[in-house]
């Protein structure tokens, strides 16, 4: 099920396309979008965590951890172990995960690879205004650089260009 609805798309962005065309372009955004951000659900997320030491920088912010799988020991042949509840925190900010030393699997620093399962943080209406520039565009692109009738002309935005742009907006892993 889509995020954003026709109805949605429909009054913000002025169209003539039907309603199946437009839930077509509806879902190709918004599959870009799970593409370039991750899912809003069941976000997995493997980490080299002995780079980290004790600390693990979560690729989007976090609203909870559904589990923890650390391996130790030598790679050709790992410890696989799923952590308990009090061998990790989440920080206070949603962007860090923490390993406790005091905890069911006594360690001071992660294993050499850790597979973090966790919901991300709810960024609906940031999804859904990133789906409406995205559909937008999709919608106004006719392919042409520019064009010309009689004494109009117009020019288009580069697709590619403006297309990461607006994905981009969504990345909030540069921000601390």
């Amino acid at each position: 099920m889509s995020t954003l609805s026709v109805a949605e798309l429909q009054a913000q962005v002025e169209t003539d396309l039907d309603n199946t065309t437009l839930q077509l372009i509806i879902d190709a955004v918004e599959r870009d979008i799970t593409e370039y951000v991750g899912p809003t659900t069941g976000y997995v997320y493997e980490s080299d965590g002995d780079e980290y030491g004790e600390m693990i920088r979560l690729p989007a912010e976090a609203s909870s951890i559904t589990s923890v799988v650390e391996y130790t020991d030598a790679v050709h042949e790992p410890t696989k172990t799923t952590l308990a509840a009090d061998d990790y925190e989440l920080s206070t900010d949603k962007w860090w995960l923490r390993r406790l030393s005091d905890g069911t699997n006594t360690r001071a620093t992660w294993g050499w690879h850790v597979v973090i399962t966790f919901v991300p943080a709810t960024d609906t209406n940031r999804r859904k205004q990133a789906a409406v520039q995205l559909a937008r565009l999709e919608i106004v692109h006719t392919g042409y650089k520019s064009e010309r009738i009689g004494d109009w002309t117009s020019q288009n935005a580069d697709y590619e260009r403006e297309k990461a742009r607006i994905l981009n907006s969504l990345d909030l892993t540069l921000v601390d």
